[in-house]
C-alpha cells in the first residue's frame, strides 16, 4: 500500500513539473505579437488622457499622435480592425481595472452596422488567446467557452499547438502600428472608387440587443467614471447616412458629445484620400484628425 501511495506521490510530482514545463510557451506567446496593446493595458501602461476605441474606421481613420501633438494630451489608439461594440466595452472595462480613467473617451461609430450582426465585426478573442497567461483573460476565456475550465488550475489545459511554434507572427503591412497605436495606411489611394450617394433606410429589425446593451454599458461607464464621451462618425466614400443617425441619437445620446466630419469637406469626396470605400488613407486621416482635435480642443 505504502509502495502504490508513493508512486502516486511520484506521478504526480513528475505530472506537475511537466505541467510547469508547459507554462514557458504560454508566457512566451505574448512575445511572438507585434501587437502588445492589450499587454500594456493589462500591465498598467495605458495612463492617458485620451483613447481612442473603434474598429478599423478608428485604426485607420485617425492619427493619435497628431492628435495628441494638436492637443496637448496624452493619446492612444486602442482601436482594432474587425472589432465590434461588445468588444469595445471590453476593452474598456480591462483598461479601468488596470489604469486610471482618460479624460476622454473617443467611441468611433461604425455607420450603419455599429449594431448589427456583421461577417467583418466581431469580438476579437484572437487577441485574448495570446495572453491567457494572465489569470484574468483565462478566466474570461472560460467564462465564454473559449477555454477548457481546467485551464484556471492546469498549464496543459491553456497551451494551444500554436503556442509551441516559437517565431514571432508575420505582420502584414496594413497591420503596422503606429507608436501611438494608429494603423495608419500609406498605400496608394484607389482611383476605381465612386461616390455613393443612395443609402438604404436603417432597419431596426437588423439589430443585436447584445450590442446594444454594450454600447450603453459604454455609456454608463464613461458616466460613472467621469470619463468625457464623444461619439466619432469619421467619413466613408458614400453620402453620411441620416436614417442611421436618427436612431443613433434615440439611444441617450447627447448630441453635444458627436463629432460628425464636415459633410462639405470635398476631399472626403475625393477618392485620393481613401484606401477603400470604409477607410481613409494616411492623407484622408490627416484631414479627419485635425477636425477631431479641434473638436476636442473646443471641450478644453
Amino acid at each position: 500500500m505504502k509502495r502504490f501511495l508513493l508512486h502516486i506521490a511520484v506521478f504526480v510530482l513528475l505530472f506537475l513539473i511537466i505541467d510547469q514545463i508547459f507554462y514557458v510557451f504560454i508566457a512566451h506567446a505574448p512575445k511572438k505579437e507585434d501587437d502588445q496593446r492589450l499587454q500594456y493595458v493589462l500591465d498598467g501602461q495605458m495612463n492617458k488622457d485620451v483613447i481612442v476605441l473603434g474598429s478599423s474606421r478608428g485604426a485607420n481613420n485617425i492619427i493619435a499622435k497628431q492628435l495628441e501633438n494638436s492637443t496637448g494630451l496624452a493619446t492612444y489608439n486602442l482601436s482594432y480592425r474587425g472589432s465590434n461594440i461588445e468588444f469595445q466595452e471590453f476593452l474598456l472595462k480591462t483598461l479601468l481595472k488596470y489604469n486610471q480613467p482618460p479624460k476622454y473617451l473617443c467611441l468611433v461609430i461604425d455607420n450603419s452596422l455599429e449594431f448589427k450582426t456583421v461577417a467583418t465585426l466581431n469580438f476579437r478573442y484572437d487577441r485574448l488567446f495570446p495572453l491567457k497567461n494572465y489569470a484574468y483573460i483565462n478566466d474570461y476565456l472560460v467564462s465564454h467557452r473559449k477555454q477548457n475550465v481546467l485551464s484556471k488550475y492546469l498549464n496543459l489545459a491553456r497551451v494551444k499547438r500554436k503556442d509551441f511554434i516559437w517565431s514571432p507572427k508575420p505582420v502584414l503591412p496594413i497591420n503596422v502600428l503606429t507608436s501611438h497605436g494608429a494603423k495608419i495606411n500609406i498605400l496608394d489611394a484607389d482611383s476605381t472608387l465612386v461616390y455613393k450617394r443612395d443609402i438604404k433606410t436603417y432597419d431596426t429589425a437588423e439589430e443585436e440587443q447584445v450590442k446594444l446593451n454594450a454600447f450603453k454599458s459604454i455609456q454608463q461607464i464613461c458616466e460613472t467614471k467621469d470619463i468625457h464621451l464623444i461619439y466619432v462618425f469619421p467619413p466613408n466614400f458614400v453620402v453620411f447616412n441620416t436614417s442611421f443617425y436618427k436612431r443613433f441619437k434615440a439611444l441617450d445620446v447627447d448630441v453635444n458629445n458627436v463629432m460628425i466630419y464636415n459633410q462639405k469637406e470635398m476631399k472626403y469626396q475625393d477618392y485620393k484620400y481613401f484606401r477603400d470605400e470604409s477607410h481613409l488613407n494616411k492623407f484622408g486621416a490627416e484631414v479627419f484628425t485635425k477636425e477631431l482635435s479641434d473638436f476636442i480642443k473646443s471641450y478644453k
